[in-house]
């Protein structure tokens, strides 16, 4: 079994910045009126899965949402189990071509995804208040996600490394 030292420190180095961004940063692009913030860290954990496999992501995001939560200080445990749920899934995305890493694939991935996140997140959050799930999902869970969508066409429009595969697009 090979072990990619590159990848592993390359995943690990983004992870480490997204979530100093997330931490410090991330209300320069916040939406305060409305509440909403983007998870900058879902995205790249959802690259990972789809990139590196399930397992990987499942690990990566268990660190990273570990952290996360050791950092803000609340429910812990919380975001680790809904990162590490989300990496995993996101695995499932893995293809031999990476076809889920590409543009539109990529955007429906992460909607779906991230609205599983927050789904996990928001629901055990909220879990034993007076709050109203239906409410949850409409104040929470799908603006969050939307959000969090839309700023990840941020990635789908950086240039791609030349000779990546895109065969499938001519499968039909």
């Amino acid at each position: 079994m090979n072990i990619d030292y590159k990848s592993i420190i390359r995943n690990a180095i983004l992870l480490f910045v997204l979530i100093l961004v997330q931490k410090s940063l991330v209300w320069f692009i916040s939406l305060s009126q409305l509440n909403l913030s983007p998870d900058l860290v879902i995205i790249a954990l959802i690259y990972i899965g789809v990139r590196e496999g399930k397992i990987s992501g499942a690990v990566y995001g268990f660190v990273a949402g570990l952290l996360l939560d050791v950092l803000s200080g609340s429910f812990l445990g919380l975001l680790a189990l809904s990162y590490t749920v989300s990496a995993f899934i996101a695995g499932f995305f893995q293809t031999e071509n990476d076809r889920f890493l590409v543009r539109f694939n990529f955007i429906i991935a992460v909607f779906a995804i991230s609205i599983l996140s927050n789904f996990i997140y928001f629901g055990l959050f909220f879990q034993g208040t007076p709050i109203l799930f239906a409410k949850v999902m409409l104040l929470y869970i799908f603006p969050s996600s939307t959000y969090t969508t839309i700023i990840s066409l941020v990635y789908t429009i950086l240039p791609k490394k030349k000779g990546y595969d895109r065969s499938y697009l001519s499968e039909s």
